[in-house]
């Protein structure tokens, strides 16, 4: 075989090569997967949840209002995520040139026996065209729409962590308000008692229990001031301010965030679009199933074209040209290219199943929580009747108490059923608020927002 023959015998491998390398690759299909028509427990709205919704709204609470508004504008862990929107965008357009282009570029200074100085530069180089650079463009895009989900991600657990900090501390400064007024009821029960005392109707035993009550419920509300302070900490670390230096006017108006929307759920298909940790999932499968394509790609030929420019301060401005047109054509490392390629569809594989079980723990979640929502109603709604009927068995029976008609003992201990129901009630009340924000959470509403604007 002749030296033209043996030349357009690599050339038309390489031409082939660079051709199949463009399209090798499986094509990424959206995963899909049977999901229920509807679920088990009816919500009692079923409109298809919207990403936008800004649902915190629901409290009807300013002060809550103002929280997310400075915490979506200023929390450092979702400006992180922002800034890697922003990186993975830049880092994408490293892979949209037609060719990948590498090179180094190199100066020297030289002196000549008669003191006039020359310079010398050069730059070297070489063109890659064709490979793998269509697929490594569907990686880049799948890492920019990847950092995304990941940010809408960030977006819900900070609204998560800072609103259920805000019921906490609405729940622990209730909690302090009714030991406030447990102290204060021991203390009047104590003056009966003392009354009674004087005139001999009662015992040393009868005095101690409720100072020991009293007692118990003092290093309660020290306690519960401590918590206080933790909360607002909390509140103030996720606003992106330093805690405990930062004023937050958060005082207690003795009313606990009560939501007034119900949730629209929707259904279990909606899931798959809305949450953002399942759109994450899904994109990692793109960027998987795309680095198959990018391993497959490496199995081929590549042609690269290599040239060096040279510029001399005593010469003509600018020398040199294209030097040798040359071919990659991978031949002995076949079986660990294609080893590569198995690797990438077992990863491809794997995130798959991940997809797959991210949809099927989001619809867990729903399912338990609109369950859940409906139990806590029904709870809310007894510990309201068990704090009326408590407050009024504790009243008759301060007055049997003075006529001297029912034990210390007894009263006492209806005194404590008040204060347990009363502690129920507020109990109650925050599980409802949890539930709701879990569940507007667990459908991927307010993942999105349509303004966002950067601290920095």
């Amino acid at each position: 075989m002749g030296t033209g023959q043996l030349t357009k015998l690599v050339g038309s491998t390489v031409l082939a090569g660079q051709l199949a390398a463009c399209s090798v690759g499986p094509e990424y299909k959206q995963p899909t997967m049977d999901t229920p028509p509807r679920f088990s427990v009816l919500a009692a709205d079923a409109k298809k949840p919207v990403p936008t919704a800004p649902w915190w709204q629901g409290f009807k609470d300013p002060v809550l209002d103002e929280l997310v508004s400075r915490a979506l504008r200023d929390n450092i862990r979702l400006n992180q995520a922002r800034r890697r929107v922003d990186e993975a965008e830049a880092l994408a357009l490293t892979a949209v040139p037609f060719v990948d282009v590498n090179g180094r570029v190199e100066s020297q200074l030289a002196s000549s026996n008669v003191g006039d100085d020359r310079s010398l530069a050069s730059a070297t180089g070489f063109a890659t065209f064709f490979g793998p650079r269509k697929h490594r463009i569907d990686v880049a895009q799948a890492r920019v729409d990847l950092a995304r989900a990941e940010r809408d991600g960030a977006r819900l657990l900070l609204l998560s962590n800072l609103i259920s900090a805000y019921i906490d501390l609405r729940f622990v400064q209730e909690r302090l308000a009714l030991k406030q007024r447990e102290r204060q009821s021991w203390l009047r029960t104590l003056r009966d008692l003392r009354s009674l005392q004087a005139q001999g109707a009662t015992t040393r035993l009868d005095i101690v229990q409720p100072k020991a009550a009293l007692a118990v419920t003092e290093a309660e509300i020290a306690n519960l001031f401590s918590e206080i302070t933790r909360q607002k900490n909390r509140i103030a670390t996720l606003l992106g301010a330093p805690a405990g230096v930062t004023k937050l006017d958060l005082g207690y108006g003795g009313q606990q965030p009560m939501p007034h929307f119900s949730v629209a759920a929707g259904v279990p298909a909606d899931l798959i679009s809305n949450r953002p940790d399942i759109r994450s999932a899904e994109r990692n499968y793109r960027v998987a199933v795309a680095e198959i394509g990018v391993a497959e790609a490496l199995r081929y030929p590549t042609l690269t074209l290599s040239g060096t420019v040279s510029v001399r301060s005593d010469t003509d401005p600018v020398t040199g040209g294209l030097g040798v047109l040359g071919a990659n054509i991978p031949i002995f490392d076949q079986g660990g290219r294609q080893a590569t390629v198995t690797a990438r569809e077992i990863q491809a594989n794997i995130a798959f199943l991940e997809w797959k079980a991210r949809v099927l723990a989001a619809i867990e979640e729903v399912e338990t929580l609109l369950a859940s929502m409906g139990n806590t109603e029904k709870a809310i709604s007894a510990s309201r009747q068990g704090v009326a009927l408590n407050s009024e068995a504790v009243s008759l029976a301060r007055k049997l108490l003075r006529a001297q008609e029912i034990s210390v003992l007894d009263f006492v201990g209806l005194q404590r059923n008040l204060l347990n129901a009363q502690a129920d009630l507020a109990q109650n009340r925050r599980q409802a608020a949890a539930n709701y924000v879990a569940l507007q959470l667990a459908v991927g509403a307010g993942s999105v927002s349509t303004a966002i604007v950067p601290a920095y």
